[in-house]
């Protein structure tokens, strides 16, 4: 007859510490991973919310400069209101080598002291004379 009171005679039901301690660590990893994750993607979403709204300052500027009357080369600053923000304007009027037509470069920038546009465009108007 076989004694089934050694504590070895049965198998151990359970986790060790060892192994929950392990099992712990790879929760907090994929966490802190799907965290980081969530986090580039609202950074990446408020990005792109700039871009459009600058985007769309801009359009209407260049919309604006349709109806105004150039005849010099300029390097001017405004500033417009949209989307409960401040967005600053910079447009330089150059002079081309055809002496009707002026190059007009329009960028937006969140701060007037940021060194990238958020958003820019070059168009070409008649010079009134």
């Amino acid at each position: 007859m076989t004694n089934n009171s050694h504590p070895n005679s049965s198998k151990m039901c359970g986790m060790t510490l060892i192994e929950v301690l392990v099992a712990l660590v790879i929760i907090a990893v994929a966490l802190s991973a799907a965290i980081r994750s969530v986090n580039a993607s609202i950074v990446n979403t408020d990005y792109l919310k700039e871009k459009s709204f600058a985007h769309w300052v801009v359009m209407n500027e260049v919309a604006e400069q349709q109806l105004k009357e150039f005849s010099t080369a300029s390097n001017e600053w405004a500033q417009v209101e949209m989307a409960e923000r401040t967005w600053y304007i910079n447009t330089k009027v150059i002079t081309t080598d055809t002496k009707s037509l002026l190059r007009i470069e329009t960028r937006v920038y969140k701060d007037r002291n940021d060194s990238s546009a958020l958003a820019s465009i070059v168009n070409f108007i008649g010079a009134k004379q």
